[in-house]
């Protein structure tokens, strides 16, 4: 073999890696985009509220019937139970996403990677430090939700 082909390997080879690892990252950004849609639902806080009291906002902003609560009520408690559903999908498919990432990675990039989710779990920590008082454990506050 030259050192053209041996060349050409190797370029093909970090072509076929960067391709993978850019995909992957592009897979990432997707959840992670989808996530923020679904956290984002009603006022921007959360997308879960107890069934119940979203429909005694809902009956006090509109005015509901008993006829229509009764007949809305089911219809929440099935979206809420479907965006948890969700929730947790996209939970293990970012876990599993992390997972083939990092497997791509050299140790070099592994320990940067490494060091990317310290700082990813320390801004978390700081958020959950600076709402915690008015956010429950799924980062969800107190405030009336506007829409569905």
């Amino acid at each position: 073999m030259n050192r053209t082909s041996q060349r050409r390997m190797i370029h093909e080879g970090t072509i076929h890696t960067v391709s993978r690892m850019m995909g992957l990252f592009m897979l990432t950004a997707a959840l992670s985009l989808f996530g923020a849609t679904a956290w984002a639902d009603g006022d921007g806080h959360g997308y879960s509220h107890d069934p119940k009291s979203k429909l005694e906002k809902l009956t006090k902003k509109l005015d509901l019937t008993k006829e229509q609560q009764d007949k809305i009520l089911p219809i929440i408690e099935e979206k809420h139970q479907k965006m948890d559903g969700l929730h947790q999908q996209m939970k293990e498919m970012r876990k599993q996403a992390m997972a083939k990432i990092e497997a791509e990675l050299t140790p070099e990039q592994k320990e940067k990677w490494k060091e990317m989710q310290e700082k990813r779990a320390e801004k978390m920590k700081e958020y959950k430090k600076k709402h915690g008082k008015e956010c429950d454990k799924k980062g969800k506050h107190d405030k009336d939700e506007d829409d569905d």
